[in-house]
């Protein structure tokens, strides 16, 4: 009686252990899940920024192919503004006009144009260009729109 007082005793206090152990695992698992969802988004918004880029590489090349004579500027990562200044210039070098560029591969917003204009206002560019991979479905191969010229890679240069 004593002997199963004791082992009932002893599995018992076994059962409750286990059961300790088993919460803190699901709990590290749980952990470890949002982990890996955290990591997922990094990987997700790292992957969007050199979509971006190789985007705005491209543009920067064709211009720099296309219009020799003319200084072509990347604005730098992490600096607010579009992403490529042009100076047009003739062949003495004199500048007549600056045009800015900025580069978008994501879906289609239409408050790109507005903040564009205030760029382009204060960089004093003549003209501002948003060369988009994703156009709004009442633009077929460029428009002006709010005074931005919208675009695609393809008819940019």
């Amino acid at each position: 009686m004593l002997r199963d007082k004791i082992r009932k005793e002893a599995s018992g206090k076994a059962v409750e252990e286990q059961k300790f152990v088993i919460k803190e695992k699901d709990l590290k698992i749980g952990e470890l899940m949002k982990d890996i969802e955290e990591m997922k988004r990094k990987v997700q918004e790292g992957s969007q920024q050199a979509q971006g880029e190789v985007l705005e590489l491209d543009l920067e090349e064709k211009l720099r192919a296309n219009f020799i004579y003319d200084e072509i500027s990347p604005i730098g990562k992490g600096v607010q503004g579009a992403d490529i200044v042009q100076k047009v210039k003739n062949q003495s070098g004199k500048v007549a006009g600056i045009i800015l560029w900025e580069t978008k591969r994501a879906k289609w917003s239409p408050s790109w144009t507005s903040k564009l204009k205030e760029d382009g206002r204060k960089n004093d560019a003549t003209m501002v260009v948003l060369v988009s991979e994703n156009l709004p479905k009442d633009i077929e191969f460029f428009k002006v729109v709010d005074g931005v010229l919208i675009t695609s890679i393809v008819y940019a240069i």
